[in-house]
């Protein structure tokens, strides 16, 4: 399929209809000649990361109502025009024009005019330096306010930035069946100046990962730094007793059996039974189906469960630090749902800390940049559970190398009764 033709459509999907981005690239980004997946890719996720600002630009230009589709079209063909370098922008232009002339005429003359007129008059920025970051980073003004009051204006601009990002693709070895020399021997890139203790992640260097005989054999797995830093918190030794109480689709569960060098147990929890396959098929390609049990589950009762030296408590959240991963995400933000999973949080992470064994540990972490999901959840727990101490309290914030996490160590004191 001709790759714009393409686009037009993977972004219809995503964008009118909520298909999810990095499903919709794994399914049918074989249907474009490999010569054109790169560009593709990078125009995807790019429209969508920019999605607010691109339309901003040719709105103004709109004296009436686009339908979705024309609109969709107009905003990935201003993404090109502003973003991409290596592109001519007659080309652009002259493409958009043949893809809307499929619909009409009419059509067709509308998107000539509006692209032509994006190029001719820049947007004018807000003077208000809040509202410009808002606009320039396709996020709702609400957010940079939330975050500004939270973090702090730098802070904030970095994760704002961080959204628009193209991040790297990071692997985490496998120590069983991979060397770090033969690793690197790969192509592999250590991605040792994070800033999390990252001795086993990766920068992969090319494309199809999945389709890659190393990871097939189970030699290395997909893993952001920051996702992998809080098993490294978690610290599970060989031989540990282990509870990853929402744990589709086995990232950090994997990453666990790995740190116990395959020697110990794993429960493994989701609520839904075709994400507890995934699990089961992670195991499987890495070789840990004898330590680790996934079952279906709601991690809100743990009743049928005993006691367990790690706890690891990644609970649902707004995923506000994952925005450069998941961009479609910035086309259903809302402030009126923001906090709609805090009980819930709240509920899982009271659950948890019954199972957490005398001297043992429980982690709490999420990948969203929001305190209240975060620290107040955490200093809240520790109100109501005096046999509980904090050990270690770290915010990840995402930039231009690694998403943004929050993980919070939680150590049971011996001899005190679970509250």
């Amino acid at each position: 399929m001709e790759m714009r033709q393409w686009l037009w459509q993977a972004l219809r999907q995503v964008m009118l209809h909520g298909a999810y981005s990095n499903l919709y690239l794994k399914d049918h980004l074989s249907e474009l000649s490999p010569k054109d997946r790169a560009l593709a890719t990078r125009i995807f996720y790019g429209t969508l990361q920019n999605a607010a600002f691109c339309e901003a630009n040719w709105k103004r230009f709109a004296k009436s109502r686009v339908s979705g589709s024309l609109g969709v079209l107009l905003t990935f063909s201003v993404y090109q025009l502003l973003f991409l370098d290596r592109v001519p922008a007659y080309a652009v232009v002259d493409d958009a024009v043949k893809l809307a002339r499929s619909r009409s005429k009419d059509s067709a003359g509308f998107v000539n005019a509006i692209l032509r007129s994006v190029q001719a008059e820049p947007l004018r920025l807000p003077e208000d330096e809040v509202e410009r970051l808002a606009l320039e980073t396709s996020l709702p003004l609400w957010m940079i306010r939330m975050w500004k009051k939270q973090y702090g204006w730098d802070a904030t601009k970095m994760m704002a930035k961080a959204s628009t990002c193209t991040l790297p693709v990071y692997v985490r070895r496998n120590p069983l069946r991979l060397t770090d020399e033969k690793a690197r021997e790969k192509g592999l890139v250590p991605a040792s100046d994070l800033e999390a203790p990252m001795n086993e992640v990766y920068i992969y260097p090319g494309d199809g990962l999945e389709m890659d005989q190393g990871y097939v054999q189970g030699e290395y797995s997909v893993q952001d730094p920051g996702s992998y830093a809080i098993v490294r918190m978690a610290g599970p030794q060989p031989g540990d007793i282990v509870l990853d109480v929402c744990a589709a689709p086995g990232t950090k569960t994997m990453a666990m059996a790995e740190e116990m060098q395959g020697n110990g147990s794993i429960t493994a929890l989701d609520l839904h039974e075709h994400r507890v396959k995934l699990i089961e098929a992670d195991a499987k390609r890495l070789g840990f189906e004898d330590i680790i049990t996934a079952q279906a589950q709601d991690a809100t009762d743990l009743s049928n469960l005993g006691e367990f030296d790690v706890v690891l408590c990644d609970v649902p959240c707004s995923g506000y630090g994952v925005l450069a991963r998941k961009p479609d995400m910035k086309l259903h933000l809302s402030m009126e749902t923001m906090d709609t999973l805090i009980p819930l949080q709240k509920q899982l992470l009271n659950e948890a800390a019954r199972h957490v064994k005398p001297g043992g540990r429980l982690v709490y972490s999420t990948c969203t940049m929001n305190k209240k999901e975060n620290e107040k959840q955490v200093e809240a727990f520790l109100k109501t559970h005096e046999d509980f101490r904090l050990q270690e309290e770290k915010s990840l914030l995402p930039d231009e190398k690694h998403n943004g996490f929050y993980m919070a160590e939680l150590l049971r004191l011996p001899g005190k009764d679970v509250q």
